[in-house]
């Protein structure tokens, strides 16, 4: 559970997957290679994209692009979510040449969220569907049709969304940006359990603590505190869920220096305490 960069184990010869989120737990931030869509299939879901927040329901769909740096809440009900991710280079085959990835790379390079009620949301819709229905049903030659229904999926982006610009110089700006941010997740997920303030954590990363403070706010739409604990809480649900230390052994091991903090954060963040998230996870 790395909250930096996610590397997706894709086969090489097709560099695609699907797979369905029950949204129990919350995700941190974290960004991958691959292009990422979201279908909402039940209940309701908040996703964190750069410094955007999503609030999707039930049939909305929402595009994250290769190295967006993305989180999932996690909400008081239950949701379901089909995940979908892929490769670039799974359009390769058949692109004709730099115009067409030029044509592209652009549509899925910035996150685009899509409600029902429009002519592309019903056009994409139809195409995920099928999409989950040949991976449900797997027959002989069903990964020619995921293919043919992603090269749909652009060509839908590329006739109903305005041409968006895009350049090899801003794909290396998004890279250098990537790589300090990546320093700063790679440093929290190896310290969390010691105490971590903004001194220490802009003085470890390379940064003065004005800079740090801004440009963690510009990419990833929180404060570096509420990052902080949004990422000790998470690791905290998994300590809850699968082991047996008591709550303040939790608390201590989640990076948190007294258990009524650890309380007060983790509820004003999930709604319920420790304690009782703890009874609903393992059927108390």
């Amino acid at each position: 559970m790395q909250g930096s960069y996610e590397k997706t184990v894709l086969e090489p010869e097709f560099p695609f997957r699907l797979f369905f989120n029950d949204g129990y737990t919350s995700t941190p931030h974290h960004w991958h290679e691959d292009i990422e869509i979201i279908y909402l299939v039940e209940g309701v879901l908040k996703v964190g994209v750069n410094k955007d927040i999503y609030n999707l329901a039930v049939g909305d769909i929402l595009i994250i692009g290769p190295g967006e740096v993305h989180c999932f809440f996690k909400e008081k009900g239950s949701s379901n979510r089909a995940v979908i991710q892929f490769r670039m280079s799974i359009y390769d085959t058949f692109l004709s040449g730099t115009k067409d990835v030029r044509t592209i790379k652009p549509m899925f390079y910035r996150s685009k969220f899509l409600t029902p009620g429009s002519e592309i949301h019903a056009l994409m819709e139809k195409q995920i569907k099928e999409i989950i229905y040949e991976c449900s049903e797997a027959k002989e030659g069903y990964k020619l049709i995921l293919k043919a229904r992603l090269y749909d999926l652009a060509g839908i982006l590329i006739r109903h969304l305005p041409e968006e610009e895009y350049s090899p110089e801003n794909e290396t700006r998004q890279k250098e940006r990537l790589q300090k941010l990546d320093k700063v997740l790679q440093y929290v997920e190896k310290n969390y359990q010691n105490n971590i303030d903004l001194d220490e954590i802009s003085k470890a990363v390379g940064f003065s603590k004005y800079y740090f403070t801004r440009f963690f706010k510009e990419n990833t739409g929180m404060t570096f505190l509420g990052y902080l604990n949004n990422f000790r809480i998470t690791k905290s649900e998994w300590y809850l869920m699968n082991d047996e230390e008591s709550i303040t052994e939790v608390a201590f091991k989640s990076g948190f220096n007294s258990v009524k903090t650890f309380n007060r954060v983790f509820k004003n963040l999930k709604g319920c305490t420790p304690m009782e998230y703890k009874k609903i996870v393992r059927g108390l």
